[in-house]
């Protein structure tokens, strides 16, 4: 019966230790990932490349079968890189997430310490800060952020505008 009361303790326990263990290591495993994953991209590109080149040497002697062969070579490499570069960009963000957990981890151990004078503690959050930025830089570089604007057709404003006016005006004649 002793065990049995023990046992969620031990598990509590042992649940906390691998959280705190977890976010250094879930990290170093993203990294991992990148670096897999940036290799899958590569690797395909190449892919992507003969590919082409088989569509590149196409003559007008060729055959339909060779163009429909050419053709599915390409579509099937450009299909394994847009897989390779979904998971790239999925791993980066996993990377960056992981970054700024610890960081933040990192600042709850810094609010702690009351004796820490604040140089001390902007030199050691800029250290900490350090990956996070490298991180988002990296997502940024393969992120491609637009910025949409609402249409300002000024003709549609105008339209609207004439509209209204001439609503009474037509009324009135």
């Amino acid at each position: 019966m002793l065990s049995l009361r023990a046992f969620p303790a031990v598990l509590d326990l042992g649940l906390s230790l691998a959280a705190c263990q977890s976010v250094e290591k879930k990290a170093e495993t993203d990294q991992v990932k990148v670096l897999s994953d940036s290799a899958l991209v590569c690797s395909a590109t190449a892919e992507v490349e003969k590919a082409m080149e088989q569509v590149n040497h196409l003559t007008p002697a060729s055959t339909v079968a060779d163009a429909e062969a050419a053709g599915a070579s390409l579509q099937k490499a450009l299909a394994k890189l847009d897989e390779a570069e979904a998971e790239l960009q999925t791993s980066q963000w996993k990377e960056y997430r992981d970054q700024v957990a610890i960081y933040e981890k990192f600042v709850g151990q810094v609010r702690q310490n009351k004796t820490m004078t604040l140089e001390e503690a902007a030199k050691q959050l800029k250290a900490k800060a350090a990956p996070v930025i490298a991180a988002h830089e990296q997502l940024a570089e393969t992120t491609v952020c637009i910025e949409v604007e609402e249409p300002t057709d000024s003709s549609d404003d105008r339209s609207r505008d004439t509209s209204k006016d001439d609503g009474p005006e037509k009324a009135d004649s």
